[in-house]
């Protein structure tokens, strides 16, 4: 698990100043944390949100990540086996949360953006799972490398490189991240599971595949 550090985000090289951190209260396990009879924000889906899965299932797993987080890495195997054990019940939501001590995880952001420009949430979730693999995690990841594979996705390297060096996705990635301390989010990776009534079940660190199997199971009304 990483967390935010001091309040702060890093973007390509500069540091923001993200005001209204609260305390969050993190668990000493893999357990989730029922929010039902706590206060708080609730997860708002949104239009803009990049969806795997069908966007209409009645659970959805809303993560707050970033690349070079490893225990992000290590997490994505877990999403990628309940989508498929549920496939149709259970969707993944991702959204960006870039931490000071991974500066580059904004550029993997912005990359991330891109790609999603050109092909939609598919290209998005491929990219992702290209990133994590050829990442080493830690801030270790050679940035070189991001348009090179956007260009074997068939995205064309200059297109690519014109937006990842913009700044039009900075206020989207940054929305993301005002969304998540909106939920007392300060560390990744951050897993909200949302039932069909609006339950919220929280792992502030990363579950366990039996951990989060039980949770989507009590969320769908399964014994």
């Amino acid at each position: 698990m990483f967390r935010l550090a001091a309040g702060k985000i890093i973007s390509i090289g500069i540091v923001i100043a993200v005001l209204g951190v609260g305390a969050a209260t993190l668990l000493t396990n893999s357990s989730a944390d029922d929010k039902s009879d706590k206060s708080g924000d609730a997860v708002i889906i949104e239009a803009t949100d990049h969806f795997l899965g069908d966007r209409s299932a009645p659970v959805k797993i809303v993560e707050y990540a970033e690349v070079e987080c490893p225990y992000c890495k290590k997490l994505q195997p877990i999403l990628l086996r309940i989508l498929s054990e549920y496939d149709g019940k259970v969707s993944f939501v991702y959204r960006h949360f870039p931490l000071t001590i991974h500066p580059k995880s904004f550029t993997e952001a912005t990359a991330l953006e891109c790609v999603a420009e050109d092909g939609g949430d598919e290209k998005f979730f491929r990219y992702l799972d290209k990133l994590y693999a050829a990442s080493p995690s830690n801030n270790n990841i050679d940035l070189a490398i991001l348009p090179r594979i956007a260009e074997e996705m068939g995205i064309q390297e200059e297109t690519f490189s014109k937006c990842l060096a913009s700044d039009r996705y900075r206020a989207r990635i940054l929305r993301d991240v005002e969304t998540g301390i909106g939920l007392n989010v300060d560390s990744v990776p951050h897993l909200i599971v949302v039932a069909p009534d609006g339950k919220e079940f929280v792992f502030s660190k990363s579950p366990s595949y039996a951990a989060l199997r039980a949770v989507i199971k009590t969320a769908l009304g399964e014994k």
